[in-house]
């Protein structure tokens, strides 16, 4: 007679289904590589200032924006496609690997500058919350991310470029 009660009264929780484990849902943006959002899985992701360019990872440090003048900035390259901070803050999921003209921080649809006396396969010019930023060439291993020889500036230290 309890069990009557407690059922009527709406007391009752549902029974678990085991076994079914909630849908996850692709999201699409444009540039973007799709992202898919797993219910019970969040990542947000502290990511580093970075573009990808003909297969090249090239970092920048947040703390040292650079003052560039017009005349520094060569032609421009290509525009961002992606911005990866953005993405994770929309989906706050893993996200896949950086794709090419994808960014940390730069927003998608900027442009992105050769630097005068520079190769463009050593150093690239952009500009993101107000401040201009070089981003430097990198070699990347499983082990490591180290700067390109040519990305490093011969009147510094190497440790000054470095760090």
């Amino acid at each position: 007679m309890l069990v009557a009660a407690a059922v009527l009264s709406g007391c009752v929780q549902p029974a678990p289904q085991a076994g079914r484990a909630p849908a996850s849902t692709t999201v699409v943006v444009p540039g973007c590589p799709p992202v898919v959002v797993k219910p019970v899985r969040r990542a947000l992701i502290d990511f580093t200032d970075f573009v990808v360019h003909d297969g090249v990872t090239y970092r920048s440090r947040p703390d040292r924006p650079q003052v560039l003048a017009p005349a520094q900035l060569g032609p421009e390259v290509f525009r961002v496609s992606c911005t990866y901070s953005s993405l994770n803050e929309l989906t706050q999921s893993e996200l896949p690997e950086a794709t090419e003209h994808s960014a940390g921080f730069i927003p998608a649809r900027s442009p992105v500058f050769e630097l005068r006396g520079w190769p463009p396969a050593c150093r690239l010019a952009a500009q993101h919350d107000g401040r201009w930023y070089v981003y430097l060439a990198t070699v990347d291993t499983p082990d490591a991310s180290t700067l390109k020889e040519c990305a490093l500036d011969p009147g510094r230290g190497t440790q000054d470029a470095r760090s």
